[in-house]
């Protein structure tokens, strides 16, 4: 059997944000819930393990609760951010709500 190299942490980050994705007030698009959990992975310590595939969801089952709450408190924070400084456009056609750089504009 294969072994691999994986991050708990981002397995966990990324099954809690499903769960918690509906209850949150914020855009559920690819590009806003990346945004989310990419927040919430920089904030929080990586869990790295050796595994097969067959032993990984029993290793996720093994995180604690206090853990499991930090990774729920820096979604949350993560999704107040995203709603506020979305990296869409709102409406298709829409102009973006960043600036484009000087050198990406065209006369």
């Amino acid at each position: 059997m294969e072994h691999f190299l994986r991050n708990l942490t981002e397995d966990i980050v990324v099954s809690q944000l499903d769960e918690m994705i509906n209850r949150l007030d914020c855009c559920k698009c690819d590009k806003c819930r990346l945004d989310i959990a990419s927040y919430a992975l920089n904030r929080l310590p990586a869990k790295y393990i050796a595994t097969t595939q067959g032993e990984l969801m029993s290793k996720i089952s093994i995180i604690d609760n206090d853990f499991r709450m930090r990774v729920a408190t820096e979604i949350t924070k993560g999704a107040a951010i995203v709603k506020k400084n979305p990296r869409h456009a709102a409406v298709p056609g829409s102009p973006l709500p960043y600036p484009i750089p000087d050198l990406l504009k065209t006369e």
